[in-house]
C-alpha cells in the first residue's frame, strides 16, 4: 500500500505519479490496454479548499466547474450510469422489477443523518448495483464514498476500484471536492481533509511521456 499525505490536491498527483512511474508494474487489462498500476495507493489532501488544478491542465475554469456538478445533477439520459444518477434516484424501495415507491436521494440521506448525529459512521453513499454491474461492461469506478464529522469539519473518503491517475484523478478530485462542499455548506461547517483511496492507480502506456514530464 502506499500512503501520500499533502496539503494540496496538485501535489498529490504529481507524488502518486512518480510512484506509479518508479515502481508500478506492468499490465494489460481487460481492453488490452497495457498499464502501469499500484495497488492500494490512498492519498489525503488535508487543504481541499485552497487546491487548485496543477498549471496548464486541461481540466480548468468553466469545464472543470460544470463537471463538478455531475455527483450531484440526478439526470441521466441514455447513459448506462452516471454518478449523480446513482447517488440521487437510482436507488430505492421497490415495488415491482422497474417501479419504485420511493427513490432515495443518498446525497440529502447523509446529510440528514449528520445533522441527527454528528459522530454518525454510517453516512455512507454507494455507486455500485449489484443487480445491474455484475453483468455489463460499463461499470462505476468510484464506489463509495464516505462522510465523518469531526471536531467541527467535514471529511471525505472515496473509494475508486480502479483510477486513471494521469487522466482523471484531478478531475475526479474536484468533482468530490465540490460534493463535499455541497453537503458541508448544508451542515454550516468548513471543509476537512479529502482522502481518495485508489484500489487500482494505474496509467495508460500512451501517457508514460507525459507522466515522466510530471515534476
Amino acid at each position: 500500500m502506499i500512503t501520500v499525505k499533502t496539503a494540496m490536491a496538485q501535489d498529490a498527483w504529481k507524488t502518486v505519479i512518480h510512484h506509479i512511474m518508479e515502481s508500478g508494474i506492468d499490465v494489460e487489462d481487460e481492453g488490452n490496454f497495457i498499464t502501469k498500476e499500484l495497488l492500494n495507493v490512498v492519498v489525503t489532501v488535508e487543504d481541499p479548499s485552497n487546491s487548485k488544478p496543477p498549471e496548464s491542465y486541461s481540466w480548468s475554469g468553466e469545464k472543470l466547474k460544470k463537471y463538478q456538478k455531475q455527483f450531484l445533477d440526478p439526470e441521466n439520459i441514455g447513459l448506462p450510469y452516471t454518478y449523480g444518477s446513482r447517488f440521487r434516484e437510482h436507488f430505492g424501495l421497490k415495488v415491482g422489477r422497474d417501479t419504485y415507491r420511493v427513490r432515495t436521494d443518498q446525497v440529502e440521506s447523509v446529510i440528514k443523518r449528520l445533522k441527527e448525529n454528528p459522530t454518525t459512521r454510517k453516512a455512507v453513499m454507494t455507486s455500485f448495483d449489484p443487480s445491474i454491474d455484475q453483468y455489463q461492461d460499463e461499470v462505476p469506478s468510484m464506489i463509495l464514498v464516505d462522510f465523518k464529522l469531526r471536531q467541527n469539519r467535514l471529511h471525505t473518503t472515496a473509494v475508486w476500484r480502479s483510477h486513471d491517475i494521469y487522466g482523471e484523478w484531478i478531475p475526479n478530485f474536484f468533482r468530490l471536492k465540490g460534493l463535499s462542499v455541497y453537503v458541508a455548506d448544508a451542515l454550516g461547517i468548513k471543509l476537512g481533509s479529502i482522502t481518495i483511496h485508489s484500489v487500482s492507480a494505474y496509467i495508460y502506456k500512451n501517457n508514460f511521456k507525459g507522466a515522466l514530464k510530471i515534476k
